[in-house]
Parts: structure tokens; C-alpha cells; sequence
């Protein structure tokens, strides 16, 4: 599945808005300067173009000329978040196409009409994929089906080498779920020094909402976790989701370790030990986009505007963040087994249990 991106010309760049002394040497070569929109998306009378946040190019942006098949269109609302952009525009037919000009030039894409084909009322688990090991993907969807009763995967692949969307597919169906897979080889965004680590790391909420908006709050459950987080706890996180308040829970983290002197590679189900003392992980959580929260915008660790959902913590249930289900990507030393951990029977007796359910 693919996105209906659109790329502004060489001549037209976004700016960061990060001072220079919060940007390391390399925040150049990871900064999306030139996505104007990542998706195109006609819903309920609306085509919504999902972007990176405006920045310098905002007063040319919304002073441009938009055309739905040829016919004018304006922009009639702005929706401006943390890290991205949503524009409106009013359509009440879904177009095929939309083009818009700007200093002279003129960029179009296709517009997907809202509707992920037999996703509506599924238990889905979503997340953001590079390279991760495909028994990794497959690990993680049989034990979150044989703990929560999983139905879906939607997976934003974005530009694995080790293989390609199909693949990723074919590995989620045999795991026994359906696979929504999306290509994203974009920019994910630079690190800037503390405080402003992820402020410009673009590509991952705003491809959540995309996603949002494309169908997948038409799901009976929306479960937000990495790959090398898994969910553990008694009966499902989807059902805690429905019967709460909000229909909405946070979930608790934990960094776990495989035992000391244990050899990669490593599985989610090497994760008995705990750190001493131990180490959360910043919450994750679970949604039933029917309830109240349905409309909300999805961030990594909470839903944007809504500071106050860390009320609404998932009694008897955790995430295990699995430091060795990971591709030593940040280099730091993460499939190496520290000895300042201590067995976790919970997490033990959960693996065993989990996997007899496979």
C-alpha cells in the first residue's frame, strides 16, 4: 500500500525552527525539507493533506492555488499539531486527483478516498518498521493475537533494505493476522540535543494520523506498541480499551534484558529479567476509536491536546521493552546482556503462557 506523497521543487525548502546550537553536525542530512504532503486523503466531504509542520512556507502554502480535478478548491481549515500539519479542503465528491501551484510551479498527486478494505471493526496493533527481523514481525503478532486476540498488523515500513512490503506481508499472514502494509521510505527525522530531541521528527506521527484518517479509526481497537515492545497481562488490552471510561488506556513500560551471558540473537521471549531497580519506558497505549477520544490525534505516547490520559492507566497489564529485539542501530550496546537485572517471574510465567497459546 502506498502513499500519495508530494514533493516540494529544489527551489522551495522548509526551514527548521530549531536554533543552530540545538542541531547537531548531521540534523541536516535526517530534516524533511521537501515534503509538502505525505498522503492525500478524501473523506465525509473533506480531502485532508496530511504534512510536516509549514514552517517558513506556511503564508505561500496557504496563499496557493489548489485545484480537485481541475476545479478550484480552498483551503478551509488549518489543524496545526506538535508535529505535523492537516489541511482541508472542501470536496463533496471524492476526487481523483489534486494539484496545487505556488511560486510558479504546480505539484499533483492522486487522493485516496477514506477505507482500508476489511479493516472495519478489527483489533489492530500499528506501529513503524526498518529492518527489524521478519520472526521479530512474526513473533510479535502470534503472541499479541494469543494475548489480546489480535485480528490485524498495520505496518508502516519505512525503506527496510533486509526486504520489501510483500515480504512483510506474507510474514503477518502466516503469523495468522491480516496485513496492512505501507511504503515509506521518507525521512524520519533528525535528533536534536536535549530538550529538543524529537521536535522535528516528522515523519512518524504525522503518518499515524494518515493512517487515521485513511480508515484506521474504523477499527474495533487501535493497539499503539514497537515491535520490540510487548504487551503482557491478563485478558486483552482491547477489551480493558472498550470497557474504559474513555475508551482509551495507557499502558505502562519496562526496559527488560535476556538473562546475563545469554548470546544474540535474541527473541521478545528472552525477556525474563528485569533491570534492578528497574526502568520504565515511556507509556504506550490502547484505543477504542468509537468511544469519546474516537476524533483525537494520535501521538506516540498519548493522544495530542490531552495531558491528562495518564489517568487512565491499564490495571494488571505492561509493556515489556525488549532491549535485545533490536538492530544495534543507535550503537548503544543494546545486544549485550547487563548483570544488574533480576528474573521476572510474571514476565516468565507470561512467555510460557503466551506461547503454549500459539
Amino acid at each position: 500500500m502506498q502513499f500519495h506523497r508530494l514533493a516540494f521543487p529544489e527551489d522551495l525548502r522548509r526551514h527548521s525552527k530549531l536554533p543552530e546550537a540545538y542541531r547537531p553536525e548531521t540534523y541536516a542530512d535526517g530534516f524533511d525539507a521537501d515534503t509538502f504532503w505525505y498522503d492525500a486523503i478524501w473523506r465525509k466531504g473533506v480531502v485532508h493533506l496530511v504534512c510536516p509542520p509549514l514552517n517558513n512556507l506556511r503564508a505561500l502554502v496557504l496563499g496557493g492555488e489548489f485545484r480537485l480535478d481541475g476545479e478550484p478548491a480552498q483551503i478551509a481549515r488549518e489543524r496545526r499539531y506538535k508535529r505535523h500539519t492537516v489541511l482541508e479542503l472542501a470536496a463533496p465528491r471524492a476526487p481523483d486527483r489534486i494539484d496545487v501551484t505556488l511560486a510558479g510551479w504546480t505539484g499533483e498527486t492522486l487522493v485516496h478516498e477514506a477505507g482500508l478494505p476489511g479493516l472495519d471493526g478489527k483489533r489492530v496493533h500499528f506501529c513503524i518498521n526498518k529492518d527489524n527481523d521478519l520472526e521479530w514481525i512474526a513473533e510479535h503478532a502470534r503472541l499479541t493475537k494469543a494475548g489480546h486476540g489480535l485480528d490485524a498488523v498495520a505496518l508502516i515500513d519505512n525503506g527496510s533494505a533486509r526486504y520489501g512490503i510483500g515480504e512483510i506481508a506474507e510474514t503477518l499472514r502466516a503469523a495468522g493476522v491480516e496485513p496492512y502494509v505501507f511504503d515509506a521510505p521518507y525521512r524520519y527525522g533528525p535528533v536534536g540535543l536535549k530538550p529538543y530531541r524529537r521536535t522535528e521528527k516528522y515523519l512518524q506521527t504525522a503518518l499515524f494520523n494518515a493512517l487515521r484518517l485513511r480508515g484506521l479509526d474504523r477499527a474495533g481497537g487501535i493497539l499503539n506498541l514497537d515491535i520490540d515492545e510487548i504487551a503482557i497481562g491478563q485478558g486483552s488490552l482491547f477489551d480493558a480499551a472498550r470497557a474504559s471510561k474513555l475508551g482509551f488506556v495507557q499502558i505502562a513500560g519496562e526496559w527488560m534484558s535476556p538473562p546475563p551471558g545469554a548470546d544474540p540473537p535474541f527473541t521478545h521471549e528472552d525477556h525474563i529479567h528485569r533491570f534492578d531497580p528497574p526502568r520504565p519506558s515511556p507509556p504506550k497505549w490502547c484505543l477504542d476509536p468509537s468511544g469519546p477520544l474516537g476524533g483525537f490525534s494520535w501521538d506516540i505516547h498519548g493522544l495530542e491536546r490531552l495531558p491528562f490520559l495518564h489517568r487512565f492507566a491499564a490495571k494488571g497489564f505492561r509493556f515489556l521493552h525488549c532491549r535485545g529485539v533490536n538492530t544495534n542501530w543507535k550503537n548503544k550496546g543494546r545486544l549485550k546482556t547487563p548483570e544488574n537485572t533480576a528474573p521476572d517471574r510474571e514476565a516468565e510465567a507470561a512467555f510460557t503462557r503466551l506461547t503454549a497459546k500459539t
